[in-house]
């Protein structure tokens, strides 16, 4: 079974590959999202294992990756738009005929963003961020001795019930509230994956209830940002997690 640093230093080198391979291909909306996704599975798992780290060295990490991550969140985001309004396109033909347009003014502001995060000075802050999250990975003091699935196990439990209070008391016609609690959920769903071997059942529960309230905190979230919230929605959040 890999070791807490190796899964970590596993995570790490993701990124780098991600990165180089977001560097090649820019144009591939794939390759900024699986940096994305590898940068906040990083993130995740350092947010899960805080309670054994060091505050300065926890600041650190997560600060880094945490503004690594937001410089290519625009660039995501129209990505987003995008699809959605060529699969709308797709479904509703007859609808509008201006859908070429539209699509082309968001290729438009795509192409602008992505050459923000291209552009030298931002593509130095970015790999900068990187390699300080990257120096301060290899400063831990992880040792082997310690008991990590009592840890892990404990934290499990803990993030479970916080997630599940938080859920049930959410208001759903708040868009911040929502998208707050979405970003737990991630964080136990990422969490849940990488350190099963430490606690196979409550991280296979934990992935569980993860995975449905991202999902539908992720319904609200999408619709909240790009279109109207639709009523059904609001009941389809409010079913039972668990």
């Amino acid at each position: 079974m890999l070791s807490i640093f190796e899964i970590l230093q596993q995570q790490n080198t993701a990124i780098k590959t991600d990165l180089i391979r977001f560097a090649n291909n820019p144009f591939d909306p794939n390759r900024n999202h699986d940096l994305r996704v590898a940068i906040r599975s990083l993130r995740s798992l350092y947010k899960f294992l805080k309670p054994q780290f060091d505050p300065v060295s926890f600041k650190i990490l997560d600060e880094n990756l945490s503004n690594a991550a937001k410089m290519l969140n625009s660039l995501r985001e129209l990505d987003v738009l995008f699809v959605e309004i060529s699969d709308y396109a797709f479904n509703h033909p007859l609808d509008t005929p201006t859908y070429f347009h539209l699509l082309v003014q968001v290729n438009a502001k795509r192409l602008v963003a992505m050459r923000q995060v291209l552009a030298e000075d931002n593509w130095k802050i970015l790999v900068d961020h990187l390699t300080v999250a990257n120096e301060q990975l290899n400063q831990l003091d992880l040792s082997t001795n310690f008991d990590w699935s009592q840890l892990i196990k404990h934290e499990f439990q803990r993030k479970i019930k916080k997630l599940v209070k938080s859920y049930k008391a959410v208001n759903f016609s708040e868009y911040q509230t929502v998208h707050q609690i979405r970003k737990k959920a991630k964080t136990l769903r990422y969490a849940s994956t990488y350190l099963i071997k430490f606690a196979p059942k409550k991280a296979k529960k934990s992935h569980r209830l993860a995975e449905k309230v991202q999902n539908r905190c992720g319904a609200i979230t999408f619709y909240t940002n790009f279109l109207t919230l639709p009523s059904f929605l609001v009941s389809y959040c409010q079913l039972k997690v668990i």
